[in-house]
């Protein structure tokens, strides 16, 4: 089972939670995105709901944001080894998602009502894997699932407390999948989350995955997307 949701921001303010637009998705395998735009609004795309074994799996993602303002070698960009608390203990988790957005972006794509040309891939981001390892491991432990923490904070501003400066940032979320083809498969077949992979605003990524047994979906994603100031 799982659900999905869409946010962006620009800055204008975009979120699919935008300053400038936001869109929300969920079902029972939640995913939700965020996309970076120059306008504000907020859409729910509908939710779908699969099972799967005896695992819930939600998906969530995130829309953009702009201001003008199983191993463990897995690595970040700056050659450090991932930790596997971060990656759900999932192997090569760096290099199959970046292999996976890239190969989305590479061609033109339908998402929803909306065509999207082919994009340019993007790079991974320290600080954006960072905010979104940071995000992931407060929604595991206090078993939540949401764009917004639990203090308050949206994941723009997640962004910018890891040092990130940006221009453009969005931010898509899943819950319950077990593994990188799973969510992107949720996340591309959402039209909100499907825009912010697509989005040509977004030169970097970072994504991570924390699991809590104890939790409700158990494995929380979150993929923070942006361009640099």
């Amino acid at each position: 089972m799982g659900a999905l949701c869409a946010l962006g921001a620009s800055q204008s303010y975009a979120a699919s939670y935008n300053w400038s637009d936001f869109a929300s998705l969920f079902s029972r395998n939640p995913a939700r995105t965020t996309t970076t735009l120059a306008a504000t609004t907020t859409t729910r795309p509908s939710t779908t709901t699969t099972a799967a074994a005896t695992t819930t799996t939600r998906a969530a993602t995130t829309t953009t944001i702009a201001t003008v303002a199983t191993t463990t070698t897995t690595t970040l960009a700056s050659g450090a080894a991932l930790p596997a608390a971060q990656t759900c203990g999932l192997g090569n988790f760096q290099q199959e998602l970046l292999t996976r957005i890239n190969e989305i972006r590479a061609s033109a794509r339908a998402c929803g009502s909306l065509t999207y040309a082919a994009a340019p891939p993007v790079k991974w981001n320290d600080k954006l894997f960072n905010a979104a390892a940071g995000h992931s491991a407060d929604m595991a432990a206090k078993n939540y699932f949401s764009h917004t923490s639990l203090d308050g904070r949206s994941f723009s501003q997640r962004i910018t407390n890891a040092g990130y400066a940006w221009l453009a940032a969005g931010e898509n979320i899943a819950a319950g999948q077990t593994s990188v083809a799973q969510v992107m498969t949720a996340w591309v077949n959402s039209p909100g989350h499907c825009a912010n992979l697509m989005s040509k605003n977004f030169t970097e990524v970072g994504v991570a995955c924390v699991k809590n047994d104890a939790s409700s979906y158990r494995n929380y994603w979150t993929m923070d997307l942006a361009q640099p100031r």
